[in-house]
């Protein structure tokens, strides 16, 4: 469960916070690393159906690698900004403001034109445990057999390093057990890493999990 939280912290759910979050956030930039990753895993054009997609910095990576990119977020000012975005760069890129708990959000995802794969950075580690599985169910319903997902979140190592964006919720996981939920809903591991230096911003060195699954029959 997730840890108690004083006043100070964002708490899950508090959409307001998100909104004004994105509402001053700056362009894209450059894509994470894992992103960089796991393009490089990818021998064809897949859509990339990205949660949690913020300022839209790995989705505009992606669609500039030439792959269909759906980009959901339950911060309307953060999709707003996407698409501003990807007019801007020429990128053809669907964005959807949607909660991760709407039950209708799989049906609110553009078909795919291939291959797809279940793209989560970051993403996670901010949700409730309700919310992760309502992620499982929402992975499972925008694949079939032989797709993919990649995720990358904070671990329990992680509880007590230094973060640089202290107000955000966090729900540090146990990649064991991640890999045992996922496992339940089709998804087996096919490559895990997880330690430092893989997701490094200022001076917050967070302790990540690295993921890649393939959905099962």
């Amino acid at each position: 469960m997730p840890d108690e939280k004083d006043d100070t912290v964002l708490q899950a759910g508090d959409a307001g916070y998100w909104d004004a979050y994105y509402a001053r956030a700056s362009g894209p930039g450059l894509p994470s690393q894992f992103a960089t990753f796991v393009a490089g895993e990818l021998d064809r054009h897949h859509r990339i159906v990205e949660f949690g997609c913020g300022n839209g910095r790995d989705a505009m990576f992606f669609a500039a690698q030439g792959h269909q990119v759906v980009g959901i977020d339950a911060a309307e000012p953060a999709i707003k900004r996407c698409h501003e975005n990807a007019q801007s760069l020429g990128h053809d890129a669907d964005f959807v403001a949607a909660r991760i708990d709407d039950p209708e959000l799989a049906d609110k995802v553009p078909p795919a034109d291939g291959a797809t794969v279940v793209y989560a950075r970051f993403f996670l580690h901010a949700i409730t445990e309700q919310e992760e599985r309502a992620f499982f169910r929402c992975a499972r319903a925008l694949t079939k057999p032989g797709d993919l997902m990649a995720v990358e979140f904070r671990t329990t190592r992680d509880r007590t390093g230094e973060k640089v964006t202290e107000r955000h919720f966090r729900r540090f996981l146990e990649p064991v057990t991640f890999q045992l939920d996922a496992f339940e809903h089709g998804f087996r591991t096919t490559y895990s890493v997880e330690g430092f230096g893989f997701a490094k911003y200022k001076q917050d060195d967070a302790h990540v999990a690295r993921c890649l699954l393939v959905r099962q029959g």
